[in-house]
């Protein structure tokens, strides 16, 4: 074999081994930057529902859920790397929640007692008789439930059961029941990966899904 041949020999061989090396440098890197994002998201889901599942506002049954949200959300922003793009709580209005309330006898709703949730505290009889509308909750109470655990039924869980978004991560919270017994939170979408990646959820793209069941502190008296 000549001199140039084994030369040019060389240096392909030296290609494909710089190539596999840098593969499997970069895919070690995104391992270890998907591990370290899905801890943080871990911890985002569990800020969410302390918040959340303090006991709910007299007079404004969603204030919580729209706290929590918000707490999850900024936890979010300190550990996603630039990997995904985090929604935003923005103005006065509550974080994503603006849904309708009703008026509740033990855990029965009442029919014809329907009104947006930011105006129950205007209702004489509003001290936490009014509640999230049984569509909105992610428990038995839900007509569209009918097993015992419908993690996701609820309607403002829908963002969250839909396809994984590439680059976008969705924060969803409701409570289970009420009076509120328990509050659910659920966190999806796909981090944006830095070497190509092949996953459940497509191509360049890793799946999250985090869905966390915390209990409510008691009504305050």
């Amino acid at each position: 074999m000549t001199r140039s041949k084994q030369s040019g020999q060389a240096m392909v061989e030296m290609a494909i081994g710089v190539t596999i090396f840098l593969v499997a440098a970069f895919g070690a890197v995104q391992l270890g930057l998907s591990a370290l994002v899905d801890e943080g998201i871990q911890s985002a889901a569990l800020a969410g529902a302390r918040v959340a599942s303090e006991a709910p506002q007299p007079g404004n049954p969603l204030a919580r859920l729209s706290a929590g949200r918000s707490a999850a959300l900024s936890a979010l922003r300190q550990v996603e790397l630039g990997l995904a793009q985090i929604p935003s709580c923005s103005g006065a209005s509550p974080c994503g929640f603006r849904g309708e309330c009703v008026l509740y006898q033990g855990k029965r709703s009442v029919s014809g007692t329907e009104l947006p949730c930011d105006q129950v505290g205007s209702r004489a009889d509003s001290s936490l008789q009014y509640g999230p509308s049984p569509t909105d909750l992610d428990g038995q109470q839900n007509p569209a439930c009918s097993q015992r655990d419908c993690f996701g039924v609820a309607a403002p869980m829908s963002e969250c059961a839909s396809p994984v978004a590439p680059g976008r991560l969705t924060v969803c919270l409701a409570y289970t029941s009420w009076p509120a017994t328990a509050v659910d939170v659920w966190i999806t979408g796909g981090l944006r990966t830095i070497v190509p990646w092949l996953s459940s959820a497509g191509a360049d793209v890793d799946p999250i899904d985090v869905k966390l069941r915390l209990q409510v502190e008691a009504f305050a008296p």
